[in-house]
């Protein structure tokens, strides 16, 4: 395969955004991404019928670079406002929450159309000859780029980037492998009718071990199946993290009972091993310009979605430079 300008490891929104800013530039640019799907936690999933976000429920926009494809998501009928106010709110008024108009994975799908994307490669060593980053994968396809960004969690970045046998870090080794995330477990469960959630369909939870619940049909992308999300706390998800669905699910599904006016008809559960950073990196990106190496995604941009979309908008710059 022809070698390309960038090579991008991680179809999240920071990925996907790096990229699209270096295509408008006129680098030529390949992602690849282990999943069979696009997003990273702008997930979203089928299940019996229904469609249920999984990991990120919404996502807000306070930066005007991001406002800007927001906007355009918005006219293309990509994703559409879901509500402004929760309870919680100091402001009384609120403020928009955006969502996918089928599910969160829409706009990752929507900036995908123009880009050269391969899902299914999982990448499992990395090393350098010359000028060219080169990129095994366990399906056996080597790719080759000039300049190498990964925007996968870092500490999966970290581990890829040993297989290098290289020296990448420009003496910061200690502090980026002190970079944490949140592990985090989602139960998703169909019902035999409405949930009895107050609209829009979305509520914190403050006690118990979950944080949040979301009704998908109240917030519009499981039109004729109810279906609901529950997200547990971190200490809940690391103490069942190796517990069977059949432990961990019932009880979420007890936590949430309360809450709910209609029986479950089934459920699944979801891990997730890298949700929130818990000490993101200060910076937007991480780069080592003479190794054309640079580090991007919620690991710099912090938990929010724009933070990782922003991390990836201006790592898409620091390339740029180099």
């Amino acid at each position: 395969m022809q070698p390309t300008d960038i090579l991008i490891i991680g179809a999240g929104i920071s990925g996907l955004l790096c990229a699209t800013e270096l295509r408008h530039a006129g680098r030529s640019v390949r992602l690849l991404d282990k999943g069979r799907g696009l997003g990273g936690r702008m997930a979203t999933r089928r299940m019996a019928g229904g469609r249920l976000d999984h990991g990120a429920q919404y996502f807000t926009v306070r930066d005007a670079r991001f406002q800007r494809y927001v906007d355009a998501w918005l006219e293309a009928g990509v994703v559409k406002e879901w509500f402004r106010h929760l309870p919680e709110d100091t402001n009384p008024a609120g403020y928009p929450r955006y969502r996918g108009l089928n599910g969160m994975t829409d706009a990752p799908k929507h900036l995908a159309r123009d880009l050269e994307v391969h899902n299914s490669q999982h990448v499992t060593g990395l090393s350098r000859d010359t000028d060219l980053w080169i990129a095994r994968t366990q399906a056996g396809d080597t790719f080759l780029a000039k300049h190498l960004v990964i925007t996968a969690p870092l500490p999966q970045a970290l581990n890829l980037l040993d297989t290098s046998g290289m020296r990448y870090a420009n003496g910061a080794t200690d502090a980026l492998l002190a970079v944490r995330y949140e592990r985090g477990l989602a139960t998703l469960a169909i019902l035999d009718g409405p949930s009895g959630l107050p609209q829009p369909g979305g509520m914190k939870v403050a006690e118990g071990v979950l944080t949040w619940i979301a009704d998908n049909q109240l917030k519009g992308i499981s039109a004729d199946v109810p279906a609901v999300t529950l997200h547990a706390n971190p200490d809940f998800a690391d103490e069942h993290w190796d517990s069977d669905n059949d432990v961990r699910g019932p009880r979420m599904l007890e936590a949430a009972k309360p809450f709910l006016e209609s029986n479950v008809v089934e459920y699944n559960c979801h891990r997730w091993g890298f949700t929130k950073p818990v000490n993101p990196w200060p910076e937007p990106y991480f780069q080592n310009a003479g190794l054309q190496l640079t580090l991007a995604g919620d690991s710099f941009g912090g938990q929010r979605i724009e933070g990782a979309a922003l991390s990836g908008i201006e790592a898409a710059a620091a390339v740029l430079t180099v």
